[in-house]
């Protein structure tokens, strides 16, 4: 049975933007500055802008408190084929647009209402592109998918409990996006150029987002993301020591 690519996507993931925020310091800094036009994209519901590198994640400090393990690696994610790629891209955008109108219908800030609206049309675009493709291209695909949900129940939040839960998990829920994307591209695994574009497209808007969030989860909630995914980290070997393991 196939490992689930998006439960060990996050797991690697946490480890690796942790692990680079203790290398590169004063990276905040620069991060605040895409950050702050990005925001004002947001009101316009166009907040796919910026230049910064994935690894430039800020390096505030935090009043959440999480064990850190960053040499447990755990189950290293990949992706198999672009069949692969697109196959588990459907649901996990799935499960984004349902947080986001979540969070569209409930949150008293118009930035987070925006960005949410701009979630639930971009990534509902890009789910009637895949589902075309793979009609066109793999018609008799097998669409069976493992997917665990990677974001807590959001039904039940509102307020600034909404918006700080949807931040924290919508972060490394855009980190697996990235990091499957780049995988595909980086190991050649692209047969369709249109697919190449689209997972281009992704890593940069969701890397570009991730800045975005980051710093409304300090500047809101003075909350260091990193710490927060160490946190997870430490929660999930916690659960797969209890028997949840792939």
């Amino acid at each position: 049975m196939k490992t689930n690519h998006w439960k060990d996507i996050a797991r690697v993931t946490t480890i690796a933007v942790a692990s680079a925020t203790l290398v590169i310091s004063g990276a905040a800094l620069a991060n605040r500055t895409g950050a702050e036009s990005f925001a004002e994209k947001a009101h316009q519901h166009s907040p796919h802008h910026g230049n910064h590198e994935d690894h430039n994640m800020g390096d505030q400090h935090s009043p959440h408190h999480g064990n850190r393990e960053d040499h447990d690696m755990g189950d290293h994610a990949d992706v198999e084929s672009e069949l692969d790629y697109l196959v588990h891209m459907i649901p996990h955008h799935e499960e984004a647009i349902e947080a986001a109108k979540i969070l569209r219908d409930r949150t008293e800030r118009p930035e987070m209402q925006a960005f949410a609206e701009e979630i639930i049309e971009t990534q509902t675009a890009e789910i009637e592109q895949i589902e075309s493709w793979l009609e066109q291209w793999h018609p008799e695909r097998d669409r069976a998918t493992e997917y665990e949900p990677m974001m807590r129940d959001l039904s039940d939040l509102e307020g600034d409990e909404l918006d700080q839960v949807f931040l924290e998990d919508m972060i490394i829920h855009h980190m697996g996006a990235v990091m499957q994307s780049r995988m595909l591209l980086q190991q050649e695994l692209v047969e369709n150029e249109p697919v190449g574009e689209l997972a281009q497209d992704i890593a940069q808007a969701q890397r570009d987002e991730i800045h975005q969030m980051q710093s409304w989860l300090q500047d809101w909630f003075d909350v260091d993301s990193h710490e927060v995914m160490r946190e997870q980290m430490h929660q999930q070997r916690h659960d797969n020591g209890n028997g949840d393991h792939h």
